[in-house]
């Protein structure tokens, strides 16, 4: 539709309406009464055209404008959306960064530094899993110290936890092939690296109550009256490798007993074991002077895996 406002009054007086005229002319006065009625009438036709092509141009305005308001919505939609995506995704990333945290400037190093273990004790720690006390040991640390390359930090492997399977680094996965098992540690270093063992569950994390229980667990065992006996610091080192490792095995299926509680029988059956297996070692190496291949005691009383 063309807009109507410029459009101009026919000519009624030309050549081209006088059959108009002249069919009217018979109810009206005159001819310019005939012409004047052609014009009004046109007149108020054109006005009306005009006027619903102006009502026609509002609706269209509205709806034009109704339309671009709803596009803009869509576009300031889509922009939040985006923005709030590359925010998600920026915060995804920052979790990722790795994080380094603000130091103390007033404080020194202290004067004494724990040796550091191997990955492997420390993954177990993490699992509250069974692990050798010689790993905490200063020749253990030593040992972590001289295996342990960058190379071998980045490799990964894959381990299971809990049905789980999880990609460590393989420095994590290997046990020393130089480990000693604790009832073949030398009681000194049995005794002193405990405390180590010791700081280390609770670097990680372990529960208040398991740590305490432990700690009980050794001091009993330190100030234990077998430890007078003739081969009571054997005996003692057996009880604690054996019991800790079964409290391990305990703590998995949900049947862990009280490790601080020391059970004086099960000391009393290990120290006649230990007895028995030094006689049959002196009797063995009696009954066999020229063997070279005589066993040490350690060797006899040692649980192995």
């Amino acid at each position: 539709m063309v807009d109507p406002s410029n459009e101009a009054c026919p000519d009624f007086a030309s050549e081209f309406f006088r059959p108009i005229r002249e069919a009217l002319l018979p109810t009206m006065e005159n001819e310019q009464q005939v012409l004047d009625n052609l014009i009004q009438m046109w007149t108020a036709e054109h006005n009306q055209r005009v006027d619903l092509w102006n009502a026609d141009q509002r609706e269209a305005a509205m709806l034009t404008a109704a339309a671009e308001e709803a596009r803009l919505d869509r576009e300031r939609e889509a922009q939040r959306l985006l923005e709030v995506e590359v925010e998600k995704e920026r915060l995804e990333v920052e979790k990722k960064k790795p994080k380094i945290s603000d130091f103390d400037d007033d404080v020194e190093v202290g004067d004494v530094i724990t040796p550091r273990p191997s990955q492997y004790a420390i993954l177990k720690l993490k699992n509250f899993e069974f692990v050798e006390l010689w790993y905490f040991s200063p020749e253990g640390c030593k040992d972590a110290a001289k295996t342990s390359t960058s190379t071998m930090e980045d490799t990964f492997g894959i381990s299971k936890v809990d049905d789980i399977l999880t990609m460590r680094p393989v420095a994590a996965l290997r046990q020393s092939c130089n480990v000693i098992n604790d009832c073949d540690l030398p009681i000194s270093d049995f005794f002193r690296v405990k405390n180590s063992f010791l700081v280390h569950i609770e670097r990680a994390s372990w529960p208040k109550k398991h740590i305490n229980a432990l700690a009980e667990f050794f001091w009993h065992l330190e100030n234990h009256p077998i430890r007078n006996r003739r081969h009571g610091d054997a005996v003692m080192l057996l009880y604690a490798h054996q019991v800790r490792r079964l409290w391990h095995d305990d703590l998995k299926r949900g049947t862990a007993f009280n490790i601080s509680r020391i059970n004086d029988n099960l000391m009393n059956t290990l120290n006649e074991d230990v007895v028995d297996q030094r006689r049959d070692d002196v009797l063995h190496k009696a009954s066999h002077p020229s063997s070279s291949a005589i066993k040490k005691p350690t060797d006899i009383i040692s649980f192995h895996k």
